[in-house]
């Protein structure tokens, strides 16, 4: 099991090219209440979702590619 001093030093080199997305913000895009998406994600439905301490966060990438396939679902 990496060390706490191991763990603090890959983080520090490590370098993020992920947007991240909040479930506010995805209710905001949407124009949906937050409540939506939490009944969502306990159907497991919508993007993947990250906890990140108490915060929920979802991969820009994973969110257009979910709202690609309802477009394509829809046509």
């Amino acid at each position: 099991m990496p060390t706490q001093e191991k763990i603090h030093a890959a983080i520090q080199g490590a370098t993020c090219n992920h947007s991240w997305v909040s479930v506010d913000d995805l209710a905001d895009e949407l124009q949906i209440p937050k409540s939506t998406i939490y009944g969502w994600k306990t159907r497991g439905l919508g993007p993947t979702w990250v906890r990140v301490g108490k915060h929920l966060r979802a991969r820009r990438t994973n969110v257009d590619a979910w709202l690609d396939s309802l477009a394509e679902v829809s046509a």
